[in-house]
């Protein structure tokens, strides 16, 4: 479309404003040309600045990788080595021990008679007592019998001691009968005066004293609460934790997705609380209390909670639990959403978590499982989303909430 004007324009002026544009045009075309050769070379050199700086990093984490594997070798090594060490230092005591035990069975024990003359020497200590000149090199079998004393000197006996050893770790005892058998000799040789040498003495597990029983107390449990918890467990119940029953409306999750349908639509989540009363030994939501509050996608955060404690206040309500949806994604329980629920439950062990999933058609109720799951997530120190393990399960379908019809549930929405 032209201007208005165009017509009133002097010929020669159309012409030179013409020429004027196609001037520009071409310049444009030139401008155009300059930019997009240097853009071009520009952003080859930050393709090839990106492809050397993810080629050294390919190359850190290769040699990360190549000293871990070399870490982890060496480590397996030094386990291997350690591991052959002490089982070549367990031999080496087994083979020691082995030693002690022939060389002392070998040779015997030296025994020394009331008149002075000496009986019972084995033949491998001869050789310490080959100074004394009254005494055979050779000695097969040695019988007691009175003569005249032999005076071995202390030379002779400190030869005897360094030969023998230190003493065995087992007794040595010396009954006024005992005997011992030489080299050579036959169980029929006593020696009076010998030492014998025994093993430990074994105590007799039969004189360990017996509890009859008697000693145990008695303890009268006929007094002790049936109630654990002031307003919940322990009480006759239908369920498997014993916990009080919990009236949820048919509806209640009707009203809510209409509530929250604008949200859902722009993708956001929306909360709101669930409260009611106690009546007749159960728990009834009356009350759906949605709060100001802002949402994303996979989160929701409520804001001036201090007018829903006003109201619940001035209403007598009970916080029984909450309820939120899920716009693109199915019913479940979040790990976000299973550390929101934990103070509910830890408050109110009844309080119910309801998931509401328009896209997918589907509404969850849920708890955390009394026990180990709640006390899993009490003591879970991490935040945002992160994963959970899921054997044994943390969560369930809650089994004390009963859907009835006719319930009224009243509307507080404080958005508006």
């Amino acid at each position: 479309m032209k201007h208005p004007g165009y017509k009133t324009v002097p010929e020669n002026d159309k012409k030179v404003n013409k020429k004027k544009v196609m001037e520009a045009f071409k310049l444009a075309e030139k401008i155009k040309s300059v930019l997009r050769e240097r853009f071009t070379k520009e952003e080859a050199i930050k393709q090839e600045s990106q492809r050397k700086e993810q080629e050294e990093i390919n190359k850190r984490l290769q040699i990360q990788l190549q000293i871990e594997e070399d870490k982890k070798r060496i480590e397996s090594e030094n386990r291997k080595a350690e591991d052959e060490r002490k089982k070549l230092e367990e031999e080496e005591k087994l083979r020691k021990l082995k030693e002690e035990q022939e060389r002392l069975i070998a040779g015997g024990g030296v025994g020394v008679a009331a008149a002075g003359t000496a009986v019972g020497p084995a033949a491998g200590i001869a050789a310490g007592i080959g100074s004394v000149n009254s005494i055979s090199d050779s000695i097969s079998e040695v019988t007691p019998s009175p003569g005249p004393s032999l005076d071995i000197g202390q030379t002779g006996i400190d030869q005897i001691s360094n030969h023998l050893g230190p003493p065995p770790a087992y007794s040595h005892v010396t009954p006024p009968e005992s005997h011992i058998i030489p080299p050579g000799g036959t169980s029929g040789q006593y020696l009076p005066g010998a030492t014998k040498v025994l093993p430990p003495v074994i105590p007799n597990r039969d004189l360990k004293p017996v509890n009859t029983g008697s000693e145990i107390p008695s303890v009268d449990r006929s007094n002790k609460p049936s109630v654990d918890h002031f307003t919940s467990t322990g009480i006759e119940s239908t369920n498997k934790f014993g916990l009080k029953d919990v009236i949820v409306s048919t509806d209640l999750v009707e009203k809510f997705i209409l509530l929250a349908a604008k949200n859902t639509r722009a993708n956001t989540e929306t909360c709101a609380i669930l409260a009611g009363k106690l009546s007749k030994n159960q728990f009834t939501i009356t009350h759906l209390i949605v709060p100001k509050q802002t949402g994303t996608p996979d989160s929701c955060s409520t804001t001036n909670e201090e007018e829903v404690f006003d109201y619940q206040d001035n209403h007598d309500l009970i916080t029984l639990g909450w309820i939120h949806t899920h716009p693109s994604q199915t019913a479940f329980m979040s790990s976000v959403d299973l550390h929101t629920h934990c103070s509910y439950q830890l408050m109110m062990p009844e309080a119910i978590a309801i998931v509401c999933a328009p896209k997918f058609d589907e509404t969850g109720i849920f708890g955390l499982l009394p026990g180990y799951g709640l006390n899993f997530i009490a003591n879970c120190k991490q935040s945002g989303f992160h994963p959970h393990p899921k054997d044994p399960p943390i969560y369930d379908e809650c089994s004390h909430v009963k859907l009835i019809s006719g319930i009224k549930v009243t509307v507080a929405d404080m958005r508006l």
